[in-house]
């Protein structure tokens, strides 16, 4: 099997997230450049995200993945949050890949087992001049690693900082999402879903995904009765 082959797609990455889903502002264009240079330039480069839980982290990771393997490259995915609970040698052999991704890499913070794997398999592919991206919540002196030679490494990456989006940054990416998926979102349901739910981009991208699949289900246009109604079924249930 080759590299390639070994890329742990999961079920977001495999459904799409790509470069043009995602909503650039001018405070997070310069670090939207330098992932599609990740993804697309076979120059050598190290690059971490810091920014808050559904600022969009894992979706540039998983689009500078798509891109790349796209093009025909190595790549692999490796999303600590999910993976933590499974034994380090998950990521065996993933150095040989052309572009590193690990998302979320705070997550196995203080667990030395796992900085250790991970610390090895970011020097396997700084030798051999891999492309190397990831994300955290922190910048790598913030983060309460284990091991300072995980934190060293880390720490020399460019290191980029990923913010909210503002109202009407999110307005647009949600116009955007909705448009992708063929799905007419009139602007008052838009100004209802932002005044009315977490204003997180996964958690509203989620709430799309709903809207969008009742909407179909019912035959019915999304109309602001019919959103608050299925708002309220969610948090109902607690959804």
């Amino acid at each position: 099997m080759n590299a390639a082959a070994q890329l742990p797609l999961r079920l977001g990455l495999a459904r799409g997230r790509r470069f043009g889903d995602f909503e650039v502002t001018p405070d997070n264009a310069e670090l939207v450049d330098a992932v599609r240079r990740i993804a697309t330039d076979g120059t050598p480069e190290r690059v971490l995200i810091a920014g808050d839980p559904g600022t969009g982290k894992t979706h540039l990771l998983e689009a500078a993945c798509a891109t790349a393997s796209a093009d025909g490259g190595a790549v692999a995915f490796v999303p600590m949050r999910e993976w933590r609970a499974q034994g380090v040698d998950a990521v065996h052999g993933f150095g040989r890949s052309g572009l590193l991704c690990i998302d979320d890499i705070d997550a196995v913070a203080g667990d030395r087992g796992w900085e250790e794997a991970l610390l090895a398999l970011v020097e396997a592919s700084v030798s051999a001049r891999a492309r190397v991206l990831v994300s955290a919540r922190a910048s790598p002196a913030r983060t309460p690693f284990a091991l300072a030679d995980l934190q060293s490494r880390l720490s020399a990456a460019t290191v980029y900082r990923l913010r909210e989006l503002d109202d009407e940054s999110r307005a647009r990416a949600l116009r955007r999402y909705a448009s992708g998926r063929g799905m007419d979102i009139p602007d008052d349901v838009v100004v209802y879903v932002l005044t009315r739910h977490r204003r997180d981009m996964t958690s509203l991208v989620a709430l799309l995904d709903h809207l969008d699949y009742h909407s179909m289900a019912h035959q019915r246009r999304l109309t602001v009765p019919f959103v608050r109604d299925l708002m309220e079924a969610v948090e109902q249930k607690g959804g």
